[in-house]
């Protein structure tokens, strides 16, 4: 079948910034109501038509949504474009100064917000889909660092895809991948802000000519570099973590193709945790306390429910998401998960365009890699104390995890370009 001018592609973005106040979602404030806007926030709408079906990438500033109400937003936009909900695929930047969707203070009224900005922005994309070429590119930053005690893997790649004009070869959209916690701003802003995210966008759009999308990747145990990892750096920080990011990506050459291999699609994929005994739940509540300064008592009431109800191991039904085109391909789950899941990935599949990413229709917990796994520590253990409430489990994934959706990931990548 001849695919020129087979695929088309659209851009449009909407301002979800709230105005009115809510609360900030980013730890370590003493008051977490907002007090004014310092960047506003984005959702970028991307919009694919190949082989007579539409897909749909949308980028968020937001630290993430549940994968409840992420799947909600998944839904609304694929009965927009009357094409499947594995066909629309949520990207979050996971800022810490955005709003909380499950906050009391106007959570609930800012997500319907989204969510109708968001239709408009799909509506206003649909209306400009036009014949267009891709080029993917790879190359590399330095604006992470891990954040784990004696661990210094990062993962440095930047991973591009350009969408351009097939007539005139001017430039749609540039979509890159990095990795790196938006969180230079913690304790010392209480202003609404995409983070560096933001700052990046605008100075990348003028080298490159067109939008840019910035998507994140395994940043659970990656800091932006030179920031401290618990209380966050200061504004300057967002432009120096941002000229790192504008001076690398000049390096990137793109070799500009027709489309021949698009699918964007969701596979199954469950996750097992276990439920702590008293004595263990005990004893992980007095570490976390004397580490982080946590209060398990809820956690341990959880806990202790989960036990009395019989429950020893707790089981959650996940989806990877998967978005191929020619020979890339973003894949994401909703999890935070760590650098060297990603980097292990593409390296056993001998795939340098291959993503695997967290923050991707929805944020959950952290998924570290089995080695880091043992170690213990807030991002692998403590953290369940705080939030388990919103992802469902009270500890973290078991050991295998990582592993096992490595290798569900090869297979799909194989299956992919048999």
């Amino acid at each position: 079948m001849n695919n020129i001018y087979n695929f088309k592609a659209a851009f449009a973005q909407a301002d979800i910034t709230p105005d009115f106040q809510v609360e900030l979602i980013g730890c370590y404030r003493e008051d977490s109501k907002s007090q004014g806007v310092l960047h506003s926030l984005y959702a970028q709408v991307l919009i694919l038509e190949f082989g007579g079906r539409n897909y749909c990438l949308i980028a968020i500033d937001s630290l993430g949504l549940t994968t409840t109400l992420s799947d909600e937003l998944r839904s609304i936009v694929s009965k927009q474009l009357k094409t499947d909900i594995s066909c629309v695929m949520l990207c979050f930047s996971h800022t810490h100064s955005a709003p909380t969707p499950l906050s009391p203070v106007n959570g609930e009224r800012y997500f319907h917000l989204m969510c109708d900005r968001i239709q408009k922005c799909v509506i206003e994309a649909k209306k400009r889909l036009k014949p267009c070429k891709t080029g993917w590119a790879m190359t590399d930053t330095e604006i992470g660092e891990n954040r784990r005690e004696g661990c210094t893997m990062v993962d440095n790649r930047i991973g591009a895809l350009k969408i351009a004009d097939s007539a005139t070869g001017c430039p749609l959209v540039v979509v890159l991948r990095i990795t790196a916690h938006a969180n230079i701003l913690m304790s010392c802003n209480n202003k609404i802000s995409s983070d560096y995210f933001g700052v990046a966008r605008e100075k990348l759009q003028d080298c490159f000519l067109c939008p840019v999308i910035l998507i994140q990747g395994a940043a659970g145990n990656i800091k932006p570099a030179g920031v401290e990892k618990i209380l966050g750096g200061n504004i300057p920080d967002l432009d120096r973590i941002s000229d790192i990011l504008l001076n690398s990506a000049k390096q990137l050459h793109f070799n500009m193709t027709e489309v021949d291999n698009l699918h964007m699609y969701s596979k199954k994929f469950d996750y097992y945790s276990d439920v702590p005994s008293e004595e263990e739940s005990k004893q992980i509540a007095d570490d976390a306390k004397k580490s982080c300064g946590i209060d398990g008592s809820e956690w341990l009431r959880e806990c202790e429910r989960l036990r009395n109800s019989g429950v020893t191991k707790q089981v959650q039904e996940g989806k990877i998401q998967f978005f191929n085109l020619n020979g890339g391909c973003f894949c994401g789950i909703p999890d935070e998960i760590f650098c060297e899941i990603s980097l292990e990935a593409s390296k056993q599949a001998h795939a340098p365009y291959l993503f695997l990413n967290g923050y991707t229709n929805g944020c959950t917990g952290y998924l570290p890699h089995s080695q880091e796994w043992v170690k213990g520590g807030y991002e692998t253990l403590y953290s369940y104390l705080q939030y388990y409430q919103f992802h469902g489990h009270v500890m973290p994934f078991q050991k295998d995890t990582a592993d096992r959706l490595v290798k569900l990931v090869l297979s799909e990548w194989e299956h992919m370009h048999m």
